[in-house]
């Protein structure tokens, strides 16, 4: 793909069917510009992603994509490769996408975005992206994306563990929350959720500001409609305990002071 490709061109190829690394092209512009501006902090972005997170939910929401499951993951393929983008930046390593880790549990997992690629993982982090607005019969209840959410922060709960007890060495535990903190390596969820309401938004919050527990940082962007009507123009509801620049930034330093460690 030529690295040309813009915000403001980038719907118009899709349009017209372009063959891009993203399904949907406008997504592949911010992560091309991520990149090549080295660009280091994720509230520089931010607008840019929900105005295109609008976009693609306004093309799913007339039935774009279905059937095509590319398409369909392209929102946290996006989402993935910015926070890898926004942490080699300010590391000034390589961050991996989609690498296989030793699992205590089973033999090799996926980790969504890691370093460094090969040995002993330094930080690993999961990243979660949740909530569409209604399209046919995939209009979710209040309770079924209450699900979703219990769901997914559960997985990332078990993926922390499993990780860190397959490189952990043993040692009798003290603190639980003391040995989340100290184990290697560091564990770190991203989300990106699109809320329906104010309740809503609360709730999400709560619960992922509850699951710092099992993690070491938990950061996260959560948009809702911005007015009655409007299911796809979105406003960002500001979470400071949720901060995903804080949490890019404990990443980097984990990866500094291991490298610099004798």
């Amino acid at each position: 793909m030529a690295s040309t490709l813009t915000l403001p061109n980038a719907l118009a190829q899709y349009r017209r069917g372009s063959v891009l690394e993203h399904e949907f092209a406008p997504f592949e512009a911010l992560v091309n510009h991520v990149r090549q501006d080295r660009v280091e902090r994720w509230v520089d972005i931010e607008d840019e992603f929900i105005r295109l997170v609008g976009l693609f939910d306004t093309e799913f929401a007339r039935g774009s994509g279905d059937g095509n499951d590319g398409w369909y993951q392209s929102k946290a393929r996006c989402f993935s490769e910015l926070l890898a983008g926004l942490l080699g930046n300010t590391s000034g390593n390589p961050i991996s996408l989609r690498c296989k880790k030793r699992s205590q549990l089973f033999d090799l997992v996926d980790i969504d975005i890691c370093f460094p690629r090969e040995g002993d993982p330094i930080v690993a982090g999961e990243v979660k992206t949740l909530g569409m607005p209604g399209h046919g019969e995939n209009e979710n209840t209040a309770s079924e994306f209450a699900n979703d959410l219990h769901r997914s922060v559960r997985e990332v709960a078990f993926s922390s563990m499993d990780l860190k007890a397959a490189y952990a060495p043993p040692r009798p535990i003290g603190s639980f929350q003391n040995w989340v903190d100290a184990t290697s390596p560091g564990y770190f969820a991203f989300w990106a959720i699109r809320a329906k309401d104010r309740q809503d938004f609360e709730e999400v919050r709560s619960t992922l500001a509850s699951s710092r527990a099992y993690c070491n940082g938990v950061g996260a962007v959560i948009y809702v409609p911005s007015k009655p009507g409007t299911p796809t123009e979105y406003g960002v509801r500001k979470a400071a305990d949720l901060s995903i620049d804080r949490v890019v930034k404990e990443m980097a330093q984990r990866i500094a002071s291991s490298l610099a460690a004798p």
